[in-house]
């Protein structure tokens, strides 16, 4: 029995490899384009094998069934998708609202232009369907990005930007993904279709009525007062006194938040509002009103490891004096520069990760400046330290000198040379040299 002339020829029987055994990639690249074209229902396991230059016993030792096939396939895509939109995030660090608009909807139509099977399969109608979980987590991830730049850009005494924030971005990122499917269906110039679609955004986000977001906020926020308030006050103070304080549910007080911010952040993962809300089981917007953006909440997360390195090494020591700051500084520098979670946060988000550590009034800088101030206050009062200079000045300056180490070890993916740097903190420490050691 042949194969009729009229079959797809990407159903066509292709030579089948008899090579090594293939990884699931190299099979899901074959199988990509056929499910991108004819989707999940008008395909067999067999037109896939054929497809992948496999058998179907391969397929199904390496998936599963079908519907697990596609899923892989599925998940893949968005991956690559959700990757590919964090790249140009970092690209855009420090445009103003506009060029970032410009800069991550160009990157959503390169990807379509350059991974047109994987954007089908993920917004095509033929799989529309089937990938709707994975399609729908990534537009979230990508729209919170994009409401806590709204936030960060269009913020201030007059807007809030709350619950508005959330559904600008979602707003934003459906006229994006559609944007794409248009200048696809229609066989359009992509670079033509971007611009319009840019131009759309940013017209848009010109001409927001304030009341209108105001109203959006107001309801948003007397939904969340009728919630039942958890009987103890959270742990931890919101990042600016002018944002009042949520009703979080009673599972899940504001330290679970932040303890669930911080275990993202050692896994080495990005810190996302909308994941953390998930795994807790609460809304974006009640994270915002009381941690405030992502930055905000990055920065506290940061800001708490940095207090529980240096507070265990300090437990530790057994040295007197500023020789025992300095031998706080030497370890925890160590420490903090062989950290992975701060070198990948610091190597995938610079510049914004230099502003998030550096920034002056941010909780990283300030909290590490308290920290080495008390270290210093401590000297004096229990074991007569004199300090060459005010005690705060010193802090400061040595808290300068180990973000200026940390963030230059990070990026230039190198060792610093930490010996130098404690040559020049006992320096300014007045001691002759460093105590302690890795």
């Amino acid at each position: 029995m042949t194969r009729s002339d009229s079959e797809p020829a990407d159903l066509r029987p292709r030579r089948r490899s008899t090579a090594v055994r293939p990884s699931d990639d190299t099979l899901l690249d074959g199988v990509l384009s056929v499910f991108a074209a004819h989707g999940f229902d008008n395909v067999t396991m067999e037109q896939l094998a054929t497809a992948a230059e496999t058998s179907k016993p391969t397929l199904y030792a390496h998936f599963g069934t079908k519907e697990q096939l596609f899923d892989a396939c599925v998940r893949r895509e968005a991956a690559s998708l959700l990757e590919w939109m964090r790249e140009s995030y970092r690209r855009a660090q420090g445009f103003d609202l506009d060029r970032h608009i410009a800069t991550t909807t160009r990157a959503l139509f390169d990807f379509a232009a350059t991974h047109t099977e994987g954007f089908h399969v993920l917004f095509g109608a033929p799989t529309a369907g089937r990938s709707h979980e994975a399609r729908t987590a990534t537009i979230r991830s990508v729209a919170d990005t994009v409401a806590e730049l709204i936030r960060h850009e269009y913020g201030g005494a007059d807007l809030r930007w709350g619950a508005s924030a959330d559904f600008c971005a979602a707003a934003i990122t459906d006229i994006g993904v559609r944007g794409v499917q248009q200048a696809l269906a229609q066989n359009l110039d992509f670079t033509a279709a971007a611009n319009l679609t840019i131009s759309i955004i940013v017209a848009a986000m010109r001409h927001l009525d304030p009341d209108a977001v105001r109203a959006v906020d107001a309801d948003a926020e007397s939904a969340t007062r009728t919630e039942p308030s958890h009987p103890a006050e959270p742990d931890y103070a919101p990042p600016t006194g002018d944002r009042p304080p949520p009703s979080l549910s009673p599972s899940t007080p504001g330290n679970e938040v932040l303890d669930t911010a911080i275990r993202m952040f050692l896994r080495g993962e990005r810190l996302e509002l909308h994941a953390v809300a998930t795994e807790l089981g609460i809304s974006r917007t009640t994270i915002y009103r009381r941690f405030g953006t992502r930055e905000d909440l990055l920065g506290l997360a940061i800001a708490h490891q940095f207090e529980h390195v240096i507070t265990t090494i300090d437990s530790r020591c057994t040295s007197r004096g500023a020789h025992r700051i300095s031998e706080v500084f030497d370890r925890a520098l160590r420490r903090l520069a062989a950290d992975p979670a701060l070198r990948t946060y610091l190597q995938n988000e610079s510049p914004a990760a230099l502003r998030l550590v550096t920034q002056a009034d941010g909780p990283v800088h300030r909290g590490s400046v308290a920290l080495v101030e008390r270290l210093i206050q401590r000297a004096q009062e229990q074991d007569g330290y004199r300090p060459p200079i005010d005690r705060v000045t010193l802090a400061f300056a040595l808290v300068r000198l180990g973000e200026s180490f940390l963030y230059s070890n990070a990026v230039s993916d190198a060792e610093g040379d930490i010996d130098h740097l404690l040559r020049v903190q006992t320096t300014l420490l007045g001691v002759a040299a460093p105590v302690g050691g890795p």
